[in-house]
């Protein structure tokens, strides 16, 4: 004798709010596919044409119907990955965000530095580079090449104002 097949009440207000995870692109890709399947799922569709519709297991649809059953819409997502959390905190970012906005150079390492001196948070210069492209930040490469070949005897006279400037004003200080 075959199993009965499983049946969730979703209800309209759920629907609703599925909908809106289904068709927003700032939802997750897995949290998208886990709203599509619930919707299929509440108009009918059995767990054995779902699989077959998404390109997944059986049992991996029973575990999001599962998922949904004990903990509604926010039992969908996933939770935290392992590994330690991350060092930046929003404080941090707004302070990274004034930085940027300052008329000057700054690079990972330099920003590092400050949030370091700032915050007392040590972050690697790779480490700065990957939060700034999550937070929409691209970098360009720059260079301190000036137009015509200098004197010896200058650049050797005005070094350390040079590296004064590479690094900024506030370390100066």
């Amino acid at each position: 004798m075959a199993r009965p097949a499983r049946r969730i009440d979703i209800s309209l207000e759920d629907d609703l709010l599925l909908r809106e995870l289904e068709t927003s692109p700032h939802t997750h890709p897995k949290l998208r596919l886990r709203a599509s399947i619930l919707r299929l799922h509440r108009q009918g569709w059995s767990i054995p044409q779902l699989s077959e519709h998404f390109a997944r297991n059986r049992q991996a649809i029973h575990n999001d119907l599962t998922r949904f059953e004990q903990h509604g819409i926010a039992g969908l997502a996933d939770s935290f990955p392992p590994g330690q959390p991350c060092r930046v905190t929003p404080e941090i970012e707004q302070f990274l965000h004034e930085k940027l906005r300052e008329e000057r150079f700054w690079s990972a390492p330099l920003l590092s530095q400050a949030v370091e001196k700032q915050f007392a948070v040590s972050l690697t210069s790779r480490a700065m580079v990957n939060h700034l492209k999550r937070l929409g930040y691209s970098w360009k490469r720059a260079r301190y090449a000036p137009a015509k070949k200098l004197d010896p005897k200058v650049m050797q006279e005005h070094q350390a104002s040079l590296e004064t400037l590479k690094r900024g004003h506030w370390t100066a200080n």
